[in-house]
């Protein structure tokens, strides 16, 4: 580093662009040193708020300015490959939007360039920051939960439905995050199904059952129809479970005691002696996006793997890729 401020260079100003300009331009130690955008009005807009910003709409001026030392890249999945390697062969530090990239093989090259560039690689799987998500993995890691039975995740709503990429590329990955940080194993198998009910081919449904060693099960359910927003995590284990509910500024984390009369023999039904919730009361602190831009200045800054690095991103693409090679489909070509 040149200096202790980390200069970055903002690629792609739509939507969740405009969130990552917001959340960089009062992050400690970072400054907009640069903005790139194919809009030029868009482009123009955001350049108001950050006078000292080389505004350029092409990317290899970004790239060659000696100035920019990370790139942050809030551009379309399928593009996330090219622009992040040729960002890590310029040199530069890297923010790229979920998934790391469409394959596992891109995702591989990309955590090779950085290694061999001594450069970060940041993935922004935002959940991960949030205080509840690290509440969750510190009392999983500490066995309060019990044996490990199942997490359900559910990420469903009306609107942002895409174009580009289908259901399972952009939601899944968020709740792969999770759950490869709740439970570090491997995934030994996964069943996914996809539903295209809007457009052929694009899918808009889509649910996953997958198996992790120790025999851990896993259910995801995804859908951009439906009519109300959640995007819960639901942790089951022998003696307590765990509810997160992820929304912005809606968040919260319940405990659940439970317990279960297996040794009564009489009747059909096992008896359920004890269910009870506690809501936990944990900060949640700043918004999570904002923490994972602390994160990763701080990274550049200390060369310290962060939480949400490529490398460990790369497990999230790998089940991605595997799931969708063996999934099966209703289209409306079908």
């Amino acid at each position: 580093m040149r200096s202790t401020t980390v200069n970055v260079a903002l690629v792609g100003l739509g939507y969740w662009g405009a969130n990552l300009l917001r959340i960089f331009g009062k992050t400690p130690g970072a400054r907009i040193a640069a903005l790139c955008d194919q809009e030029e009005q868009q482009l123009a807009r955001s350049g108001e708020a950050h006078a000292g910003a080389r505004c350029v709409t092409d990317y290899a001026k970004v790239l060659a300015t000696a100035a920019v030392d990370a790139v942050v890249l809030a551009t379309p999945p399928a593009s996330h490959h090219v622009l992040a390697l040729a960002a890590l062969r310029a040199g530069k530090h890297v923010w790229v939007e979920k998934p790391l990239a469409l394959t596992a093989a891109q995702g591989r090259e990309l955590v090779e360039a950085a290694r061999a560039g001594g450069r970060l690689l940041f993935v922004d799987e935002t959940f991960l920051y949030d205080p509840l998500v690290g509440e969750m993995k510190r009392l999983v890691d500490r066995g309060v939960l019990g044996q490990l039975y199942h997490l359900s995740f559910e990420r469903l709503g009306m609107g942002r439905i895409r174009r580009d990429s289908n259901v399972w590329w952009n939601s899944a990955p968020h709740d792969l995050a999770i759950l490869l940080h709740l439970v570090p194993r491997r995934v030994v198998r996964a069943r996914l199904h996809e539903h295209a009910h809007l457009r052929p081919g694009i899918a808009d449904m889509a649910v996953c059952d997958l198996e992790l060693e120790d025999g851990i099960s896993a259910h995801l359910y995804l859908s951009w129809l439906h009519p109300e927003k959640t995007a819960s995590v639901t942790v089951v284990g022998s003696e307590r479970m765990l509810r997160y509910e992820g929304r912005f500024k809606k968040r919260t984390l319940t405990l659940y005691d439970y317990t279960l009369d297996t040794d009564d023999r009489h009747g059909n039904l096992v008896p359920v002696r004890q269910f009870a919730a506690r809501p936990l009361e944990v900060p949640a602190g700043a918004e999570p996006l904002g923490l994972a831009a602390r994160h990763f200045v701080d990274s550049i800054r200390t060369g310290t793997e962060p939480l949400s690095s490529g490398a460990r991103s790369l497990r999230v693409v790998e089940v991605l890729e595997a799931a969708e090679h063996a999934a099966t489909r209703h289209s409306l070509d079908a």
